[in-house]
């Protein structure tokens, strides 16, 4: 999965840790749509509520989007924020956005190539010395762009059982990125650098050190410096070891595991076991306002933005479909209409993200679904083909 889905890669990292979390049966919940206001032209929006109308029929208890053009902002919600008070979904709620995380980060690392500070060719032994060794492992000949693709070929840390063992034991652990990064490494890797492709977290745990070795700060305060800030983005933070979710938020739900038909709220989380590759917080309002900066060229210079959202040949960040690819920390999707939508997507414990964005910035999707007990690959097909493949969609500019 391309996404950081602890509830498959680490036997359920997040919702195995919430010991004291309560489980809530989801018998007889009718999917309620909870339509939103939109304002200005262009656009009903019909088939991508129809998409979060299925995710709530398939067992979220809610699902939210927002759709934004130069013309018109669209919010779209079906079923309930969460199973207790039953408000319907807001724009203006947070979530977590799991790996969309993770494009947050590659824009930091892009950014720094910009500025000379960092090359794309550099390995990962003259960044971070002394970290990738052993096992296999050859850092002389992993590079920045093998971590930002995931062609590397370092194992994912989140199949190492050894970090849910400390999840489950201690919630409150503050996982660092070098913890993180050595719990990768201690499995065999993938394959020797370079000569394939697979998903994997621990690149992005590598990252976030090479942005704290490069500025000596943290990838948290620069991501905020360099993205948040500047974009006004007011909704959008790290958490740290902070279980809860600030502010008006919607609720996350995973499926019990000896009966599916109860749901767990996983909202409350530490989520430091997912630093640099899917601990971000946001709204679906700030996402998209990124993916419109990022792909109008605000964020980065052409050259590299074109780097970025260039697919790299075999990859399948979305697995059994053929419309996703994987770029340089992004993921493109191509659907049947044949136009071009770049962004990233996003799996926890709870929670199914997308943000997405056409080349210019002009037009621009993003949605959760809060349980990731819904099929993301195929509802994720059905949304990006809904928003961007309708006659409707076509005829905005």
């Amino acid at each position: 999965m391309m996404t950081l889905r602890t509830c498959t890669r680490a036997g359920g990292i997040a919702s195995a840790a919430l010991a004291l979390t309560v489980a809530v049966s989801t018998a007889g919940n009718a999917a309620a749509v909870q339509p939103m206001d939109e304002t200005g032209g262009g656009g009903s929006g019909r088939a991508l509520q129809a998409v979060l109308d299925e995710a709530v029929r398939e067992g979220a208890p809610g699902a939210l989007a927002q759709s934004l053009t130069p013309h018109r902002i669209l919010n779209l919600s079906s079923g309930v924020a969460d199973l207790t008070t039953r408000r319907p979904p807001r724009a203006y709620m947070k979530f977590r956005v799991g790996s969309i995380t993770k494009i947050f980060v590659a824009t930091v690392i892009l950014q720094l190539v910009a500025e000379r500070r960092l090359r794309l060719s550099d390995t990962v032994d003259q960044v971070i010395p002394g970290v990738v060794e052993g096992n296999g492992y050859q850092g002389d000949k992993i590079t920045v762009r093998m971590l930002l693709d995931h062609t590397s070929g370092i194992a994912d840390y989140t199949d190492n059982p050894r970090v849910e063992e400390i999840a489950v034991t201690d919630p409150r652990h503050d996982f660092t990125l070098r913890e993180l990064a050595e719990a990768g490494l201690e499995l065999p890797p993938y394959f020797p650098p370079g000569t394939s492709w697979h998903y994997s977290d621990t690149n992005y745990v590598l990252l976030g050190m090479i942005i704290q070795r490069v500025t000596r700060r943290t990838y948290v305060r620069e991501i905020n410096r360099r993205i948040i800030r500047p974009l006004h983005l007011r909704s959008t933070y790290f958490p740290g070891t902070d279980p809860r979710i600030r502010g008006p938020h919607l609720h996350g739900y995973t499926p019990v595991a000896d009966d599916p038909a109860e749901l767990r709220d996983t909202t409350e989380v530490n989520t430091t076991f997912a630093r640099a590759t899917g601990d971000m917080i946001s709204t679906v309002g700030d996402l998209d306002r990124f993916d419109s900066a990022l792909l109008g060229g605000r964020l980065l210079p052409g050259r590299l933005l074109r780097a970025m959202l260039r697919p790299v040949p075999g990859s399948q960040p979305y697995p059994g479909s053929d419309m996703f690819r994987y770029g340089l920390g992004a993921v493109i999707a191509t659907p049947p209409c044949g136009v071009k939508v770049y962004g990233n997507g996003g799996t926890l414990d709870g929670w199914e993200t997308w943000t997405g964005s056409t080349r210019g910035g002009r037009h621009s999707m993003s949605f959760v679904f809060t349980t990731d007990a819904v099929n993301q690959v195929r509802l994720t097909e059905q949304a990006v083909t809904a928003e961007y493949c309708s006659a409707r969609a076509h005829a905005a500019p």
